[in-house]
């Protein structure tokens, strides 16, 4: 094999720019990970970001809000520019103090395993969660009664996940390949580039559908340009020239025995805590919901008079989804929420208000064939509701499966 060894350009040529740019890239990597939303340290940052947002660059209305689920909100992306601007205090500190770069090349190496390391964590744990009902369960009632010119771009892509559990879970595996992958140096460079394609999609799901996890997931993927940075020429004469290559291999330099049996015993420990911890949402089971399904009101009746389907404030539908949660279409297409207590034995269904302890509806339930009969009390006032229930698998989206052959597309 005739290649030269790799080196590092920065060593080579001596070029400050290009030690200044690779040190700002190490120094930012640890701002990130360190401050991200797996990190303890993740809520003192924001909030010391949020007092140099308001007190030195005047952005009052700015906040930091808690529980949002959202990684893309106005605190995210100035956390994004207040890290860029200590890793390039930090870059400077360290091209300063370090000129002959005598530990450059060992902080370039310990910063790729890092890299490996948080990388293969969120590959895991995102890709376990959707190997069982976990990041996108099955289609609820409430959403497949949804009309999709109603939903957000993000609910297409959480309904078009729902609905099809081999491509969930075909996803999940992936990200779980590509993470494994990562926590061996000998497959490093192959993970980062499985995990990188892996990642690129998500990435352009998250952007082009409106996901607010934009900054986290391509962060993810600059970690994997990253990783594979110092293998980048060895890939271009490769693919590219097709000339020989070979990638590089950090050996452990551990000279005692103890010492890499104890950086070995380690290293296990911490896969075996990124498995174990990641791997629990596929003992997840949610809860069964007793009578789900969507409830088409087809006689409503106050008082011994029955309500037209025109009266704006007649029911149209009784959705039950989730345990103790119930929602009722009005004709006029407003949705109103209720807490439910349904009693399977007794047969009864008790609805009241989130924000009242008061019973709005007491309702007592018998089936008749395809017929669900509700009839109590609604306030003051006596009601009596026939009902056709619609449940999960009645819904094409759930029941068409999959065909090898098809004569014409099933397109509706």
């Amino acid at each position: 094999m005739n290649t030269k060894p790799i080196t590092f350009p920065n060593q080579r040529k001596h070029n400050a720019v290009l030690s200044f740019l690779h040190l700002f890239v190490i120094s930012y990597g640890y701002l990130f990970i360190f401050t991200s939303q797996f990190s303890p340290l993740a809520g003192i940052h924001k909030s010391g970001v949020l007092w140099l947002c308001k007190n030195v660059f005047q952005q009052t209305q700015v906040e930091y809000i808690t529980m949002t689920g959202s990684g893309d909100t106005t605190l995210d992306y100035w956390i994004v520019l207040v890290n860029i601007g200590l890793a390039v205090v930090a870059a400077l500190v360290i091209l300063l103090a370090d000129k002959k770069q005598r530990t450059f090349k060992d902080l370039h190496w310990f910063t790729v395993v890092v890299a490996r390391y948080y990388v293969a964590m969120i590959m895991l744990s995102y890709g376990f969660a959707k190997l069982h009902d976990g990041q996108f369960p099955a289609n609820t009632i409430g959403r497949l009664e949804e009309r999709v010119g109603d939903m957000s771009p993000m609910g297409v892509v959480w309904t078009m996940m729902g609905a099809s559990t081999g491509y969930t879970f075909v996803s999940g595996l992936l990200e779980v390949i590509g993470g494994l992958l990562l926590l061996f140096r000998r497959t490093k460079t192959f993970g980062a580039l499985f995990s990188m394609t892996v990642m690129i999609n998500v990435a352009l799901l998250n952007f082009f559908y409106d996901v607010p996890v934009k900054i986290f997931s391509s962060h993810i993927v600059l970690f994997c340009f990253f990783i594979v940075s110092g293998d980048a020429i060895a890939l271009y004469r490769f693919f590219v020239l097709h000339q020989p290559s070979q990638l590089r291999f950090q050996k452990r330099t551990s000279d005692k025995k103890w010492k890499r049996i104890t950086l070995t015993a380690f290293k296990w420990l911490v896969v075996a805590f990124f498995i174990s911890s990641s791997s629990s949402a596929l003992f997840y089971t949610p809860p069964a919901v007793s009578m789900e399904g969507a409830y088409t009101i087809n006689q409503y009746i106050i008082n011994n008079q029955e309500i037209p389907c025109n009266d704006s404030m007649g029911w149209k539908k009784i959705l039950i989804s989730y345990p103790g949660r119930t929602n009722i279409i009005l004709n006029n297409d407003s949705i109103k929420a209720f807490q439910s207590f349904l009693d399977t034995g007794k047969k009864t269904l008790i609805l009241r208000k989130t924000d009242e302890q008061n019973i709005y509806a007491y309702l007592h339930y018998r089936v008749q064939k395809d017929t669900i009969i509700f009839s109590g009390n609604k306030g003051s006032e006596s009601v009596k509701i026939k009902t056709t229930r619609k449940k999960k698998e009645d819904y094409p989206l759930n029941k068409r499966g999959f065909h090898w052959v098809n004569e014409y597309p099933f397109n509706r």
